[in-house]
């Protein structure tokens, strides 16, 4: 996705289950759930976005924070459990956080 023309990749995803959202410290529950998450590329964008279309959730990104979102993906495949980054330049901008649960917890759901 770090090429320059603008692209996009769409994933489904799957409802939380109250197993998970009901683990200490997780933190209030969304009113709003979706079927799918967008993650659009635009090459110039400077911000991370996100919007809601009916069901589905879309994350817009350009080449300035790619590699943040990458670096942090990289954590969470090898283990790290959650992260934060920040949606621009700006020092008060809004940081998203981001938190995997183990796949033990995951398991609870089914």
């Amino acid at each position: 996705m770090a090429g320059e023309a603008p692209s996009h990749r769409t994933l489904k995803l799957e409802r939380v289950t109250d197993a998970i959202l009901d683990v200490p410290n997780y933190g209030r529950k969304s009113a709003g759930t979706f079927s799918k998450l967008r993650i659009r590329y635009v090459p110039d964008e400077r911000q991370l976005q996100l919007s809601i279309q009916d069901e589905m959730l879309t994350m817009t990104l350009g080449r300035r924070r790619v590699p943040e979102l990458s670096e942090a993906f990289a954590e969470v495949e090898v283990g790290g459990g959650d992260f934060g980054i920040r949606t621009s330049d700006d020092r008060q901008a809004e940081i998203w956080m981001f938190w995997w649960m183990p796949a033990s917890l995951a398991k609870m759901g089914d």
